[in-house]
Order: C-alpha cells, then sequence, then structure tokens
C-alpha cells in the first residue's frame, strides 16, 4: 500500500497502548521492514491485535516527545555507545 492510498488518521482505529486481554504494554510486529501503515501491531504476550502500524505512528505524532521511532541503524548505534 502506498502512503496515497492510506487512509488519513482521523479515519484509522486507535491504537491500545495497553492490551485489553492481558494488560501487557509489549507489541510485537510481523515482518517489520516490510511493514505498511495497515500492518497489524499484535501484543507479544497474548498475541491479540492490538491496532495498526499506522495507528502506533500516529499515536506517537500526537504525543509529542513522548515516543520516539529510531532507525534500526541508529538505534544499534545508540546501544553501542
Amino acid at each position: 500500500m502506498s502512503v496515497e492510498n492510506a487512509a488519513p488518521p482521523c479515519e484509522r482505529p486507535g491504537f491500545k497502548v495497553v492490551c485489553n486481554n492481558c494488560g501487557s504494554l509489549s507489541i510485537k510486529v510481523a515482518d517489520p521492514v516490510h511493514a505498511t501503515d495497515d500492518t497489524p501491531v499484535e501484543c507479544a504476550r497474548c498475541g491479540a491485535i492490538r491496532g495498526t502500524l499506522g495507528g502506533l505512528r500516529d499515536l506517537a505524532l500526537r504525543s509529542g516527545d513522548i515516543f520516539e521511532f529510531q532507525s534500526k541503524e541508529k538505534a544499534q548505534s545508540c546501544s553501542t555507545k
């Protein structure tokens, strides 16, 4: 899916920070390298769908500097310091 065809943020369902099933905060994305905004984000503990990657990105953008997305290279360079 291209960015042009993605649903606008106001039309996406909200992302659940805390899992409704088990209360976990941990998440996982299948094949994150090829993930699009429509890719489901699952609870890493119980596997429940918590929302989409696009919903998670929207939440991060609305939350100011509370959340930060890093590239894989930046995250690795930070961990080696």
